[in-house]
């Protein structure tokens, strides 16, 4: 009499590869294009699962070993250069938003400065509700560092977290005004939300723009990692260096440095 395990030996001698499991954590602007690369990531057996919580949430999780990656979009400091491994994958910019209906489409520096820092709380005669960003966010530390804001912040402005916080309260708000990516601020008017990037003492925040130069309001973004997780960062950048990755760089409006 034959054995069975002779007849189907596959049911008991076939094993699958698991994908590995890669957590990343932190920065809102990469979260999404990250969730977009989940189909590139999986087909080099990299299965991630993707968390938020801002840039500096991401470094911690990544220094003390709750994500194996972290994600930042903006430059590290000299201090934490010295405490973790950095990789720029890409550059991504911030743009200002106001309402759909705001009067007006452009916004100066000075400008900037006066409604951020409560000196002015009127353009063109309208009231402006300026959003800004909790500590902690890349966007935040980005912004004021460019407007020079530091010290200088209207203790009334409104405070919120991440960018989809920002999209929906100027949605809801007439009057209001906030500065988020340019990613965020893509994906959320095509998506039909009442808002509008302002441009910037006359230019616009667009991809032309930034990679001429003429619009500078921009940041890199940034993958950091401890020595222990070098090896299994060195296979994240070679599937963010294919062709496929860089489709999805360019879907997401970020322009790749790698």
């Amino acid at each position: 009499m034959r054995s069975v395990f002779a007849l189907v030996p596959s049911l008991f001698f076939t094993t699958a590869v698991a994908a590995e499991t890669v957590t990343f954590a932190g920065s809102s602007t990469i979260m999404p294009i990250m969730e977009a690369m989940t189909p590139v990531l999986e087909q080099h057996g990299l299965s991630p699962e993707i968390q938020g919580g801002g840039s500096s949430a991401g470094l911690k999780a990544a220094k003390m070993g709750m994500a194996e990656v972290g994600m930042m979009s903006r430059s590290l400091t000299p201090r934490e250069q010295e405490t973790i491994n950095h990789k720029v994958i890409a550059s991504d910019w911030l743009v200002i938003i106001a309402h759909a209906d705001a009067p007006y489409q452009d916004i100066t520096s000075e400008q900037v400065v006066g409604v951020y820092t409560g000196a002015e709380n009127t353009l063109h005669g309208e009231k402006v509700n300026a959003i800004a960003k909790e500590g902690g966010r890349a966007t935040k530390k980005v912004f004021d560092e460019y407007f020079k804001l530091a010290g200088k912040l209207d203790p009334g402005l409104i405070i919120i977290g991440a960018n989809g916080q920002a999209i929906a309260s100027v949605a809801q708000d007439p009057n209001g005004m906030a500065y988020i990516s340019y990613i965020a601020a893509a994906k959320a008017i095509e998506q039909g939300e009442p808002i509008k990037m302002l441009t910037l003492d006359g230019v616009a925040g667009s991809p032309e723009n930034v990679r001429s130069g003429a619009y500078d309001l921009s940041r890199s973004l940034i993958l950091v990692y401890t020595d222990k997780n070098q090896a299994l960062m060195d296979r994240i950048i070679a599937v963010l260096s294919t062709p496929e990755a860089a489709e999805v760089f360019a879907a997401s409006g970020v322009m790749s440095s790698l």
